[in-house]
């Protein structure tokens, strides 16, 4: 078994330095990075106390690694990836991060002990990325854009997701059109750059006034949307939201000081989770093709679990589409 006084002696620098590269210690100049990596790869280290036991146990087991297990996004994901794995008999571990840093998410991972890893994280970047594919650990990100060796991913075209929306409310007659942000995040930030686009696209202004932050959360958007309406701003015509539970916010809110939707105001959501259809008033959506992400992921980490030959990324994207309900209507002059 090849242990790290094997990789220190490999890259000619102390154990202690081994140490501080995995622990991503700054005082470890960058040359001296890439020796004890290089170092890594070629004796195929797992830097672990239980290497041998990692090892063993890394045959038929893959780990989902995500930020939440909260919504509908989550449940359809992990669904999907189990299928995968249970058609190709592997075993499935899901592993929930919370806030931990990307330290620790690399941590993690590393001794987690899986044959491949399936990521939804965004801050695990980098170097971490370089570190865990350096011990042979392919890893299929979900919602980025990425590729390398042993690593790929697998998103869906959210931008254009957000266009589709934006320029369905337009359609309709709307040109006061607000925005509710979910978290700081990748696909937060594609969407609403799809729906600034849409709006400059067709001469329309945008009012910070009307853009507000729900963070995906449907008592957070409704607090939002409260707070809003009770502060004498102009009432938008429309509000797409980046998910469907803050549109479910932001529609109670409405209707909780006398709005009708979508008589009053149009409202819009993404992702078509389960419930969206259900509402009292059925919601207009984005359907965000989460099935076939978690299939996609599960697909290409088992290509390059399998194939003994090519090891290089691919990223695949996805088209999200529109699904029409109640929930918006043409626009009326107030």
């Amino acid at each position: 078994m090849v242990t790290i006084k094997d990789v220190a002696r490999e890259a000619d620098v102390a154990i202690s330095t081994v140490s501080n590269v995995f622990n991503n210690a700054d005082i470890v100049s960058e040359e001296t990075k890439q020796r004890v990596l290089a170092a890594v790869e070629k004796l195929h280290y797992i830097p672990n106390m239980n290497a041998k036991l990692l090892k063993s146990n890394r045959k038929n087991t893959i780990g989902v690694f995500l930020t939440s297990l909260q919504g509908d996004f989550y449940r359809v994901l992990t669904q999907a990836i189990h299928l995968q794995c249970k058609l190709n008999n592997y075993l499935l571990n899901i592993y929930v991060s919370n806030d931990n840093s990307p330290d620790e998410i690399y941590r993690m991972i590393i001794a987690s002990g899986v044959a491949g890893a399936i990521i939804y994280h965004e801050d695990l970047t980098g170097d971490y990325v370089k570190r865990i594919a350096t011990v042979n650990i392919p890893m299929v990100f979900i919602d980025r854009d990425s590729k390398g060796k042993n690593v790929s991913g697998v998103l869906s075209d959210d931008k254009l997701g957000a266009s589709m929306a934006v320029d369905h409310l337009i359609k309709l007659g709307h040109k006061r059109i607000g925005y509710m942000h979910g978290n700081e995040s990748g696909d937060d930030s594609h969407r609403y750059q799809g729906y600034v686009e849409m709006m400059q696209k067709n001469g329309l202004s945008i009012d910070e006034d009307i853009i507000l932050r729900g963070y995906y959360e449907e008592s957070l958007a409704y607090s939002e949307m409260r707070s809003m309406l009770s502060s004498g701003v102009e009432l938008p015509d429309a509000m797409f939201c980046a998910n469907d539970e803050m549109a479910w916010g932001v529609i109670q809110a409405l209707q909780d000081v006398g709005i009708k939707v979508p008589e009053d105001v149009s409202v819009i959501g993404y992702d078509d989770s389960l419930l969206s259809k259900y509402y009292s008033i059925p919601l207009t959506t984005v359907h965000s093709p989460i099935t076939e992400m978690g299939n996609a992921s599960a697909t290409e980490l088992f290509r390059l679990l399998n194939d003994e030959g090519d090891k290089s990324g691919t990223v695949t994207k996805l088209s999200p589409k529109m699904v029409y309900r109640s929930s918006c209507g043409k626009h009326k002059e107030k």
